[in-house]
């Protein structure tokens, strides 16, 4: 019976799958034959989450899913200008604040905030503000319902990501991931071997010395990289592991194609002439192959002679792309969802069936020419609303919380 290549751990049936690929990076396949269930979870625990962890900002720009079909992470806390966002697993920014306040003004008279985004949302905050003030919930809607209420719409401010890729525990997680790659094509006895044991030390415990002397940036152009962009998309993850006929063996590992190392597995005694590699599509996860390198043979030569020269000026060049991408699509999302709130607004809850009141499709062209010119421009929106019409979609909602 098979054991972890990381340990003496026998393999079972009840072994937990190990996403090659990390399932953050939107890795599909996985192995049950490579490494222990323990193994697999103490990874996934440390070394895997700080991959996971330093791919959050991208996951959340180009809303990539993870290879279970996940959503993206939520950005939480995000400075933007004088205020703090929440941006959502959908892109979409929030503010961050307190739901309401309440200020009190002195002979029995208090001031009343609320921030939400919609009445539906208001009515969550009722009880507890009637509990605040000592109130009936029917005694807050009345001060409500004289009150002005005010919708406000705008686009934040700049916000800035600061990004970071690698570093020891990220580079342990990916040499792990070439290590088990590289196991299922020449089996785990190999990979136990004496020439594997710097790689495999360096994986469980970190080493300073395999860090500095057996991984080297390298974000060059792969081999045929028009071709693998056309295939899986402008940004994916590549793993390739080939020997030569010494069986020195060597991985690339290309993260997003923004950046990537070279990682020697074993300066000897491995397989000679061997090759297999893993692709994927984080922007289509179900695309992705495991039979790349029967199609693409990259030159050993190339693989092991990296050029330091341009490396940050490839990773700016690339991040650039990704910026490019988030804003070419994340502009006709925003879009949309001004679209939506506008149906909404008159009372249009399914935008794909044609309007067949000619007064509503009136308002609702020119409510949307108005909002998109206000938001092409970068100014807010702002819409006065009766208190009378946000209480009646307050006491709907409460009423429909108070259904059994």
């Amino acid at each position: 019976m098979e054991t972890c290549i990381f340990c003496d751990n026998q393999l079972t049936k009840d072994t937990k799958p190990e996403h090659i690929l990390l399932n953050a990076l939107g890795g599909r396949k996985t192995t049950t034959k490579v490494d222990c269930s323990a193994c697999n979870s103490d990874f996934g625990s440390t070394i895997d989450k700080e991959v996971g962890e330093q791919v959050t900002i991208l996951r959340n720009m180009l809303q990539l899913d993870s290879g279970t079909g996940r959503g993206p992470p939520m950005l939480r806390k995000i400075p933007s200008g004088s205020d703090l966002l929440n941006i959502t697993n959908d892109g979409r920014p929030e503010l961050v604040a307190k739901p309401f306040t309440i200020r009190d003004l002195g002979d029995g008279q208090f001031q009343l905030n609320i921030t939400a985004k919609s009445p539906e949302e208001m009515a969550r905050w009722i009880p507890d503000i009637a509990a605040s003030l000592g109130l009936t919930e029917d005694q807050v809607l009345k001060i409500i319902e004289g009150s002005q209420t005010t919708y406000t719409a705008r686009r934040p401010d700049t916000v800035h990501h600061q990004l970071s890729f690698g570093g020891p525990l990220a580079l342990r997680s990916i040499t792990k991931s070439c290590l088990v790659l590289w196991a299922t094509l020449v089996g785990n006895a190999e990979v136990k071997s004496t020439a594997y044991e710097a790689a495999r030390r360096f994986v469980l415990d970190g080493d300073e010395t395999f860090n500095t002397t057996r991984i080297f940036l390298d974000s060059r152009y792969l081999p045929r990289a028009d071709e693998l962009m056309q295939r899986f998309g402008p940004f994916f993850n590549l793993i390739y592991v080939k020997s030569n006929d010494a069986g020195r063996v060597v991985a690339h590992f290309t993260l997003y194609n923004i950046i990537g190392w070279q990682i020697v597995l074993a300066e000897r005694g491995g397989t000679p002439n061997q090759r297999t590699a893993l692709i994927s599509n984080p922007l289509d996860p179900a695309k992705w192959s495991d039979t790349l390198a029967d199609e693409i043979d990259i030159d050993f030569a190339w693989l092991v002679s990296p050029d330091y020269s341009d490396n940050f000026v490839r990773v700016k060049e690339r991040l650039t792309a990704v910026m490019r991408h988030h804003v070419e699509t994340e502009g006709p999302r925003e879009l949309n969802r001004i679209a939506d709130e506008v149906f909404a607004k008159h009372g249009v809850t399914n935008p794909d069936q044609p309007v067949s009141d000619p007064e509503i499709l009136k308002k609702i062209e020119g409510d949307m020419r108005h909002r998109f010119g206000l938001h092409a421009l970068s100014l807010p929106y702002v819409e006065h609303l009766s208190g009378k019409d946000i209480v009646a979609r307050v006491r709907d909602a409460l009423s429909k919380r108070d259904r059994p």
